[in-house]
């Protein structure tokens, strides 16, 4: 029998966080720090789709042939299944540029896209599921790639800026490090994040738009903090950028992972320190869930996430009922206390547990 391919650590880290980490998406370090082609930056919705695509085909993405993933898997990243063909057409159109060599041995540039097809079913019916193979370059890439970073799902998408979550990529891949920065001229940023000159030609309109508002998402969202530093070159121009990612203690990574859970409604009031009047759609949902039937196809999620788009009917009572708390902070508690039941329970009985198990962790831990 021919020996089986060899892979790098990246693909070996996809494959252990898929089985053991369904809050991980492992990134190979090469596509975070590739810039993109001119006009193929990915809209925001493409960016995360492009991440679940990546953390669904996990350690298998580098070999050929094609990956299937649910469409309600992708709703995280849409208000509709209609817009998803459209964000499928885009990601198309994507294309990837990196540092390469040449069959002479020369120093090159490779421009390739990131995706040779997509196969999205039109039914609606909670069973569609989208079809999609990577090109071969981008697998041999990540087929030979060996350092990555580890995004966490819920943070991503929860971000709001296209710019915030190539920052906080960034981040991941950076923070860890012994010296976790990255140098390099305005233009190579904007590169890298994809932020064309032309939009914002000054500097301070670049920083208005880009960079402090994305401090201030990844500040509240990830296990790390974002600072940067200014340079100024001749006629007192900023031509240089440094970015530096902090990690922050226990407490403060923890209090981020349960922000990146909540409801966006009320985050940016949250992180600023004011208020804000919402409506509390969820103890209306919750409630009206609590006088219905559900009926036996309501199942613990198998990647015991539950969010507002795959399980509605848990999520609104996680919300309604829970203390304020992060309702995937609940559903990671409860998986791990029923490790059994929650794979057992369906429809009516599933309903009662997780409303019992989400009151007595309100209490247990007072409201936030």
């Amino acid at each position: 029998m021919p020996e089986e391919p060899t892979t790098g650590r990246t693909m070996k880290a996809a494959s252990t966080a898929s089985v053991r980490d369904g809050h991980a998406i492992v990134k190979a370090g090469e596509f975070i720090e590739a810039r993109f082609g001119a006009g193929t930056s990915p809209s925001l919705a493409a960016r995360k789709t492009l991440a679940l695509l990546i953390a669904k085909a996990a350690g298998e993405a580098w070999r050929p042939g094609s990956h299937v993933i649910a469409k309600r898997d992708l709703r995280g990243t849409h208000n509709a299944n209609d817009r998803i063909q459209d964000t499928l057409d885009e990601l198309m159109d994507v294309k990837f540029q990196m540092p390469s060599t040449s069959a002479q041995g020369r120093a090159a540039t490779l421009t390739a896209a990131l995706l040779a097809w997509t196969l999205n079913e039109h039914a609606e019916d909670g069973r569609a599921t989208v079809e999609w193979e990577f090109t071969a370059p981008a697998r041999a890439i990540l087929q030979g790639s060996d350092y990555y970073a580890r995004l966490n799902r819920a943070a991503l998408l929860a971000f709001r800026s296209k710019y915030a979550i190539t920052l906080y990529e960034m981040g991941c891949l950076l923070a860890g490090r012994r010296s976790p920065t990255w140098s390099g001229t305005v233009d190579e940023l904007r590169e890298r994040l994809g932020a064309p000159s032309n939009s914002m030609p000054n500097f301070s309109d670049f920083r208005r738009l880009v960079l402090t508002p994305g401090k201030a998402e990844i500040d509240q969202l990830a296990a790390f903090t974002m600072d940067w530093s200014e340079k100024r070159g001749a006629r007192g121009k900023i031509t240089h950028v440094t970015l530096t990612f902090t990690p922050k203690d226990d407490d403060a990574t923890d209090a981020a992972a349960d922000e990146a859970g909540r409801h966006s409604s009320g985050r940016k009031a949250r992180r600023e320190g004011t208020t804000e009047t919402i409506v509390d759609t969820a103890s209306l949902i919750a409630s009206a869930a609590s006088r219905l039937s559900v009926s036996d196809t309501l199942r613990w999620p198998a990647d015991d996430q539950v969010d507002e788009f795959k399980t509605p009917e848990l999520h609104a009572i996680g919300m309604a009922l829970g203390g304020g708390h992060s309702v995937q902070r609940l559903a990671d508690q409860y998986a791990r206390v029923r490790p059994e039941q929650r794979r057992k329970l369906v429809g009516d009985a599933l309903k009662a547990d997780w409303t019992k198990w989400v009151t007595g962790c309100a209490t247990k831990w007072g409201r936030v």
